[in-house]
């Protein structure tokens, strides 16, 4: 398993178990999230740990399947798929592209989220 594959699966097992430690543990201190691409960044531990916040508040339940990544450097893209249920009870379907810069350690100290929030949000409200 390389770099890239080993810090792709850890980030698609904590988010798919809503798990927040391991979700943190995924990235470098001085982590960066960009997710979606354009809102608001999520800069280091105490960033991360809101961008966390905000998941734990509006999924029950969340599974995300990644599609084979493509490597260029210390960069890894995938196009991924989420179906997930809402604390409300609805269930969305959505999908995009995440770009990853990853760490000699493995950490991700970029991740670039391509996606449509506005109609993820429409499918739970």
């Amino acid at each position: 398993m390389t770099v890239m594959t080993s810090a792709i699966e850890r980030y698609l097992a904590a988010v798919n178990s809503l798990d927040r430690a391991a979700y943190l543990a995924c990235f470098s201190p001085e982590a960066m999230v960009l997710d979606p691409y354009g809102g608001r960044p999520f800069q280091g531990q105490e960033g991360l740990d809101k961008f966390f916040n905000g998941m734990e508040r509006t999924w029950q339940s969340f599974t995300m399947t990644a599609d084979r990544p493509y490597v260029s450097g210390n960069r890894v893209a995938f196009a991924w798929s989420v179906r997930a249920m809402a604390k409300s009870g609805k269930t969305a379907d959505f999908a995009g592209i995440n770009v990853l810069t990853v760490g000699e350690d493995g950490l991700i100290t970029q991740l670039e989220g391509y996606w449509d929030m506005g109609a993820m949000i429409a499918q739970i409200k």
